[in-house]
């Protein structure tokens, strides 16, 4: 049997998928979002969609972390977003606009393609110069 859904339907099961990849306290669960990464991409491969995702992180000048954040397992829901696009790669125009949107004075940003948020971690120059 094949399928065939709209962009806008496949986002939107990508979007319902990725709430089972967090833990209660908003936190992305590693192993949960890498097996639905692994299932997406056969996915994705069958049919010819290039996928790109981006988790963008912060720190907010003037403030303190919490003393439950420990990088990277255990970072503030609110001072994390992933960037996912389906019509093209994720650029730093789009991490620049996350952080006008989300944060107020962030500092030390960092970048990772990791769909657990856990490996890679790099600062947002360096990412985009390679």
């Amino acid at each position: 049997m094949d399928l065939t859904l709209s962009q806008e339907q496949y986002e939107s099961l990508i979007s319902l998928a990725r709430r089972g990849t967090y833990d209660p306290d908003g936190t992305p669960n590693a192993d949960k979002s890498r097996d639905l990464e692994a299932w997406l991409n056969l996915i994705e491969k069958a049919n010819g969609i290039k996928r790109s995702l981006l988790w963008v992180q912060w720190q907010e000048a003037g403030s303190p972390l919490p003393a439950t954040a420990s990088f990277p397992t255990s970072w503030p829901p609110n001072l994390r977003f992933m960037i996912e696009l389906l019509t093209r790669p994720v650029s730093k125009s789009d991490v620049d606009a996350v952080l006008a949107q989300k944060a107020s004075k962030p500092i030390n940003v960092l970048v990772t393609s990791d769909p657990g948020a856990e490996l890679g971690w790099t600062t947002v120059a360096d990412f985009f110069t390679t």
